[in-house]
């Protein structure tokens, strides 16, 4: 209307209609409307009076109306009722309707206000005193955890009101997975929080018995073991806690962006708490300009202290089978022989799974997720490669194993000394000697034992027993009358004397 206005003051003014059309680029035929008509002529362009609707008719509302009305009669949950795109797919596969969705959307709109099937929403403006209240979430997240490609769950600790966030990374979205979430960001904030909010997750929650809740027993366990109380949003009423809802969006989008990579998962999570601090350390409230330290020191005077720190596992039973090994969701974890055909306990943490026989611990395993990969300790499987040496390279603990250099340097000295039969015993003798040392000892020893030439099991497990002396050895080139005392001067005494060849020489050397 600005533009209609300066043309017609322009025309008053004295401006002709082929100045203003060149002036405003507009054809003749609109300066003449815009100068000749009145303002109700100009509010009326563009419409059709009396023209009937020819793609929203009668009939596409009254089926619209009848599916509406039977969503009303049938009691549909608001969750599961109609959307304006279900009608409109029906409506264009039964030939009612030929016009648009977004048409669509609106006709929907209208009639379900024409029946009174929808309510505006409406929410409360909400205050959270500081450190009361803790909200907990999870969203998915895609990345790459040692050069796997992979949908990880981003677990999120968030303070209502107070934009402070804390976050870690999670191959699963198991109890373990919660136990562990919520022994960090509990040492993260540095206490205990009164309340904290969930949503209805089936680790927590079994059964929603209309505004009751009925706790699962891992659920009842986290409470009992850190003293907070546990409050559940309403079904499909996620706003309930939008305070994590957008935590996670912002961590997702801030700290995860497009496809990262990491080596392991102690990394991205470490990553992670680091930016976590460095966000509270430099933010500020969003709203208020208050630095977000201040905002958690008030908050941690309202924190319960924190209980002992605990590992939360899941506990199985398992058998373990004729290749040594306990399954759990597919994957092998190796125990030693003597336990093949015993069912024994299995604690199966986030990123552990540690193998018990009663209350004896035989077997900790970092815990796979890569599909078909297995966790098996070479150690476990010596004792019978050692009966059966033929199979040593072929075994799968074996190709496993990232063997050092001096091992490696080891075993090529064996099979130039022995058959390879033979030196396939040795080098398992060996190994069974990093029973009775720690690893870097027994490559320490190795290594010593390539530099003195004795490559032999007897000959490395002498140089071990050296090495528990307070002295460790070092090299030294009379290594071989050390061992053999018999060879030194003192005992072995030649029957010539040679100071008559070294007078000799002075004599024939003077000038």
């Amino acid at each position: 209307m600005d533009e209609v206005n300066k043309i017609r003051n322009a025309f008053r003014d004295g401006a002709t209609k082929h100045e203003l059309a060149t002036r405003f680029n507009r054809s003749w035929n609109t300066i003449d409307t815009i100068v000749e008509s009145s303002a109700e002529e100009r509010e009326a362009l563009g419409t059709r009076r009396n023209r009937k609707a020819t793609v929203v008719t009668e009939k596409v509302k009254s089926a619209v109306r009848e599916l509406l009305k039977q969503e009303q009669a049938l009691k549909v949950p608001r969750k599961q009722r109609y959307t304006a795109t279900f009608i409109f797919q029906e409506l264009r596969r039964s030939g009612v309707y030929s016009g648009s969705g977004r048409r669509m959307r609106d006709v929907v709109r209208e009639i379900r206000a024409e029946l009174k099937a929808s309510s505006p929403v409406t929410f409360l403006p909400l205050s959270f005193e500081a450190g009361r209240v803790l909200h907990i979430d999870h969203g998915e997240v895609l990345c790459e955890i040692a050069g796997e490609r992979r949908t990880s769950y981003l677990f999120v600790g968030s303070l209502p009101g107070l934009a402070l966030r804390y976050c870690q990374l999670a191959p699963v979205k198991a109890r373990e997975a919660w136990g562990e979430f919520h022994e960090r960001v509990f040492r993260f904030w540095g206490g205990v929080f009164a309340d904290a909010v969930y949503d209805n997750d089936s680790v927590l929650v079994k059964q929603i018995l209309g505004t009751e809740r009925a706790q699962t027993d891992f659920s009842l366990d986290l409470e009992r073991h850190y003293g907070f109380r546990s409050r559940f949003c309403s079904r499909g009423a996620g706003h309930e806690k939008g305070a994590v809802e957008n935590g996670v969006g912002f961590c997702r989008r801030n700290y995860l962006a497009g496809l990262p990579s990491y080596p392991d998962w102690k990394t991205v999570n470490a990553v992670l708490e680091q930016s976590c601090r460095q966000a509270v350390g430099e933010g500020t409230h969003y709203r208020t300009g208050q630095p977000l330290t201040e905002l958690l020191h008030t908050a941690q005077t309202r924190l319960a202290a924190l209980p002992p720190q605990r590992q939360w596992v899941r506990w199985e039973t398992r058998t373990v089978d004729s290749r040594q090994r306990v399954t759990y969701a597919q994957h092998g974890y190796s125990v030693p022989e003597s336990y093949v055909g015993k069912s024994i306990r299995v604690a199966v943490g986030l990123f552990h799974l540690t193998v018990y026989d009663g209350q004896e611990c035989i077997a900790t395993h970092p815990r796979q997720y890569r599909p078909g990969a297995d966790s098996l300790l070479l150690d476990h499987y010596l004792p019978q490669l050692r009966r059966k040496p033929g199979a040593f390279w072929d075994c799968a603990a074996v190709q496993a194993y990232d063997f050092p250099p001096e091992m490696t340097a080891l075993w090529d000295r064996l099979l130039v000394r022995f058959t390879r039969r033979e030196a396939t015993q040795e080098f398992i003798t060996i190994l069974l000697l990093g029973r009775l040392c720690r690893p870097d000892e027994l490559v320490k020893a190795v290594d010593l034992a390539l530099s003195y030439g004795s490559v032999e099991a007897a000959g490395v497990a002498h140089l071990l027993r050296q090495m528990t002396t307070e002295a460790p050895p070092a090299y030294d080139p009379n290594w071989l009358t050390a061992l053999h005392p018999e060879l030194t001067p003192s005992a072995f005494q030649t029957a010539f004397n040679l100071d008559q060849y070294a007078s000799l020489h002075e004599e024939v050397s003077a000038p």
